[in-house]
Formats: C-alpha cells, sequence, structure tokens
C-alpha cells in the first residue's frame, strides 16, 4: 500500500489542477480579505472562516479530475493486475485526496491568519475557540473528501464523475441551506425541526457554514458527525468497489 500512496502522492505532485486550486483558494481568501480591510473590518472569525464556505466546490472540481483518469488511463487496472488489493486501491486514493485538501486547506489558512494579522484582528479571549473550529473545517473537507472518492472510485467514465462530484457539491450546499432554513425556531415542531438540523449538521457544507457558531459542544458534535460520515461513506465505497465489474 506504500508504493500505491507514493505513486498517488507523486501524480498529486505533478498534478496541475491541485497547484490551480491551491492558487485559486490563496487568491480568493486574500480578495475578500482585501475587502474587509477597505470595510475597517478586523472580526478574525469572518477573516478565518468565511470563504471556506466554498471549498467543497473546489475540491469537487480538483478531485473530479484527478481521480477521473484513474479509469480512462487505465491506471487502476493496471494496479490489480499486478497483484495490489482493491481495499488497498481505494484507501490510497483516499489518502492522496485528504493529503491534497490538507495542503489546500493549509493554503487558505496561512493566507487567512497572514490577512489577520495585516488587518489588525488580532487574538481574543475566542482564539482557542476560533482555532478548534479550524480542526473541525478540516475534518469537513476530509468528508468531502470520502464523498467524492467514493464517487470516483465507483464512476468509470471521467465525464461522469466529474459531473457526479460537482453537482453533489452544489446539491449539498442547498440541502443545507434548506436545511438550515426549516431548521430554525417557529418554523416547525421541535421534534422535525431536530430532524432537519441533524442533516444539517452532518452535511459537510453545514458543518462548514457553523464555524462561526464558537460553540465548543456544537464543535465536538460536528468533528464526530465528519468522522462518523468519512468511516461509513468509506466502508460502503470500499464494500462496492471490492464488488464492482472492472471492464
Amino acid at each position: 500500500m506504500r508504493k500505491l500512496i507514493s505513486a498517488n502522492l507523486m501524480r498529486l505532485w505533478l498534478n496541475k489542477a491541485f497547484w490551480v486550486t491551491v492558487l485559486l483558494m490563496i487568491g480568493l481568501e486574500s480578495a475578500f480579505c482585501l475587502l474587509l480591510l477597505k470595510q475597517n473590518s478586523t472580526r478574525l472569525d469572518i477573516v478565518m472562516y468565511t470563504m471556506v464556505q466554498i471549498i467543497g466546490i473546489l475540491i469537487s472540481v480538483f478531485l473530479s479530475l484527478f481521480m477521473g483518469t484513474e479509469y480512462n488511463d487505465g491506471t487502476l487496472r493496471n494496479k490489480l493486475i499486478v497483484g495490489h488489493k482493491r481495499s488497498s486501491v481505494y484507501l490510497a486514493s483516499l489518502i492522496a485526496g485528504i493529503a491534497a485538501v490538507t495542503v489546500i486547506y493549509l493554503a487558505w489558512a496561512l493566507t487567512g491568519g497572514m490577512f489577520a494579522v495585516i488587518i489588525q484582528a488580532l487574538p481574543t479571549d475566542l482564539t482557542i475557540e476560533i482555532s478548534y473550529s479550524g480542526i473541525v473545517g478540516w475534518l469537513a473537507c476530509v468528508s468531502y473528501v470520502a464523498i467524492f472518492n467514493l464517487i470516483g472510485m465507483l464512476s468509470s467514465n471521467k465525464a461522469r464523475t466529474s459531473i457526479g462530484c460537482v453537482l453533489t457539491a452544489f446539491m449539498l450546499m442547498f440541502a443545507g441551506l434548506t436545511c438550515y432554513s426549516i431548521a430554525r425556531p417557529g418554523f416547525l415542531p421541535a421534534s422535525k425541526r431536530a430532524v432537519f438540523q441533524f442533516l444539517f449538521e452532518m452535511n459537510p457544507f453545514g458543518q462548514t457554514f457553523q464555524l462561526m457558531t464558537i460553540d465548543m459542544a456544537m464543535m465536538w458534535k460536528l468533528s464526530a458527525y465528519s468522522l462518523i460520515l468519512s468511516a461509513v461513506l468509506s466502508g460502503i465505497g470500499i464494500y462496492v468497489f471490492n464488488k464492482k465489474d472492472l471492464k
């Protein structure tokens, strides 16, 4: 499995779409921070966690392009022909995706942190909570990777992979916003609101949407949801991938 991971990481390092995504995330965060600078806004949570809400869409575009070549180039079949287990191939792809998203996320976080110093969004008594929110945001990104890796490994067509990942990212966004609207007090009875609140919190977009909540109890809950979602989807993906007929 080490060889699979090393090969995927090398391919990632040479992938143009990966570096374009990193630069795009840096550019978007920089543009947003410059806008805040003009408005004299110095809230650290706004500087750090507003733009991350669109990271799911960027991840979907990049990972669909990165993973879509596995089938088209015959790389996936070659890995199986030389004797690698399907579960190892699946997990190596997942690990490479997490590594890629970690670099993208760190590029965004470092850019936001640099501008936080420039615009004097100085640390407050909530600095620890805001920092932990960053970990929760990374776990949400890992959930995105688990979702898109499942789609990419089970789809044998690059175009379908791209469409499936991007549509899923937008569906998660719209579903999250819908659940958030419905779950607000006064719209439905408490029992029904609880269902939509759960769906909102389990949704990776919903998790990034709540990063500015600065509620440690909520942050722990969102972390648990991210880990559970990633584990369940990866387990399902490995099971189905083992049964898949690779043509």
